[in-house]
Parts: structure tokens; sequence; C-alpha cells
């Protein structure tokens, strides 16, 4: 994996959620998915979109990291 930009600077100092670097790994880790954040709205890589579109809607930072750490771990399968 190639470090990413996050690890470089403050993420506060690029208009960034406090915890940018940490959904970065993550999405890496899963192997770059695409995530849809609502119906037609998809993004392809969660790095660039993070980095080129500050300040993020909360509600999609929240799908954001409602896929990367709940939807993937299997969490809400087994609330159901």
């Amino acid at each position: 994996m190639i470090d990413n930009i996050a690890t470089l600077a403050e993420p506060s100092a690029w208009g960034l959620p406090s915890d940018a670097g940490r959904m970065i790994d993550r999405w890496y880790e899963l192997g770059c998915p695409f995530v849809e954040l609502e119906a037609g709205v998809v993004i392809s890589n969660l790095e660039r979109w993070l980095y080129n579109n500050p300040p993020h809607p909360g509600v999609w930072l929240a799908r954001v990291r409602e896929y990367l750490y709940i939807d993937t771990l299997g969490i809400g399968a087994r609330a159901a």
C-alpha cells in the first residue's frame, strides 16, 4: 500500500475529517471498493473524494463510515 497524503499534514488543515487517514486506510484494506452514498451517487475513489471535496456533508460522511466499519464487517446483517 502506498502511504496516503493524510500522513503528510494535519487533516484539519485540509478541511478533512479527523479520521480521514483511518477511513482511507480501511478503504485500501477492503480493496478500494465503490461506496454508494445514495441512489445514483457513488464514490469510486475515496481518497480523491475526501481531498477534492471538503467540507463533506455529514450525512455522506456517516454513510462512508457506515460502509467501511459496519456494512463490511457484517454487523448490520447480524442485527436483523
